[in-house]
């Protein structure tokens, strides 16, 4: 008859039937299916029957789980995994954003010069890069990969000289690749921080130590060797990238005037600081595009440009804005991992790898005089940095 799970083999409500002399031994067999009844039967050997009694202890039959040793080690090893890749990423980050910003600084200086080429008006082409942050951060945006910035109409006011400061540098510096050699133009740029002295002590009054200015000395006869090396040198050029110069370093002297310790809109971290700023840089430039390049002139150098190059020129346009907008925004990454004196070695090393690079692909020629004053003007900058440094 049949019997209930989890009554002991050996409980005295369970007896073998007597036997008859020279029958068969009878035993119980007990068989465990998925929890239902035992039933008693023959033919089950004593290996058989201790097995069922440990089903009956058991209960039905189930996957054993992992012994916790074993998941303990996956644990672990999965666990060093990921610390592995988070210490890799943490210490090699930073070489990975300045390897980005020096190829698409690269690339947009390479597209941008192209299109300066067969496209004469320049203010447009910097209203079009500027418009071009949409295409980046708009989806960062949506996609909630990136916070929304969020700001007020007195808050944006206060962000407005920043803004010219910004358009002042960009438009500058396609305006100067336009003009003459784009090789000339970066060493030209090498004299930011010239402006950046001149504008913290006239706007606000700070007054650095001897050893500073002393620092900017190479940088200025760097620029003056190179200029008069036979490296292309246009007055135009001169002053439209020093007007560039000026407006980075005014960009960066008012912010850390007006805004420093103060906080500015919500989710403003470096990255949608930088998108805001080119935003409001893009309506300014607009209006300076109509000012200074003309709405026929507008139309007719587009029409006179697609003629002469057909889809390339939109490509180049369009490519332009892209790289543009991408290099800033690792730059911003990558300047968030360095210190000064880094930046400032970072910035010389890009600025010469554009110089030679822009040089090589144009087939520009590099006289010995200009060629060791565009490096006395970049190594200036890399002392400046030390000077900056260490004299504050």
């Amino acid at each position: 008859r049949p019997a209930r799970a989890g009554i002991e083999l050996q409980s005295p409500l369970v007896k073998e039937p007597e036997q008859e002399p020279g029958a068969k031994s009878l035993r119980a067999q007990v068989t465990a299916d998925a929890g239902k009844d035992l039933w008693m039967g023959e033919g089950c050997d004593g290996a058989d029957l201790d097995e069922a009694a440990s089903d009956v202890e058991r209960g039905p039959a189930v996957d054993k789980p992992p012994a916790p040793a074993k998941v303990a080690e996956a644990d672990s090893l999965w666990s060093k995994g990921k610390l592995c890749v988070y210490m890799w990423w943490s210490k090699g980050k930073v070489w990975v954003y300045i390897v980005l910003w020096f190829a698409l600084n690269i690339l947009w200086n390479e597209y941008t010069r192209d299109t300066v080429k067969v496209y004469k008006c320049g203010a447009t082409i910097a209203f079009v890069q500027f418009a071009f942050v949409w295409v980046i951060f708009l989806p960062l945006w949506l996609l909630g990969l990136q916070k929304v910035p969020k700001l007020t109409w007195k808050e944006a006011l206060r962000l407005s000289p920043a803004s010219l400061g910004h358009v002042m540098c960009h438009a500058g510096m396609v305006i100067a690749l336009r003009i003459g050699p784009a090789s000339l133009g970066h060493i030209v740029k090498a004299a930011e921080p010239v402006a950046a002295c001149m504008l913290s002590y006239l706007l606000v009054g700070e007054k650095l130590r001897w050893p500073v200015y002393a620092s900017l000395l190479p940088i200025v006869g760097g620029v003056i060797m190179a200029s008069a090396g036979g490296l292309g040198f246009k007055w135009e050029m001169l002053g439209v990238a020093m007007l560039s110069n000026f407006g980075a370093a005014g960009r960066a002297v008012y912010c850390k005037a007006a805004m420093q310790g103060e906080k500015v809109g919500e989710n403003m971290d470096p990255a949608n600081m930088y998108a805001v700023l080119t935003i409001m840089a893009g309506m300014i430039c607009l209006l300076l595009a109509l000012l200074v390049d003309g709405h026929s002139a507008i139309i007719r150098g587009w029409s006179e440009a697609y003629a002469q190059v057909g889809h390339d020129f939109v490509l180049w346009l369009l490519a332009g804005g892209f790289f543009y907008n991408m290099f800033n925004y690792f730059a911003f990454f990558a300047l968030e991992q360095l210190n000064a004196v880094s930046h400032g070695v970072a910035n010389a090393m890009k600025r010469f790898l554009v110089i030679v690079l822009t040089a090589y692909r144009n087939g520009d020629p590099v006289p010995i005089m200009g060629g060791v004053g565009g490096g006395i003007a970049i190594a200036g900058t890399l002392l400046y940095s030390f000077a900056r440094k260490k004299f504050g």
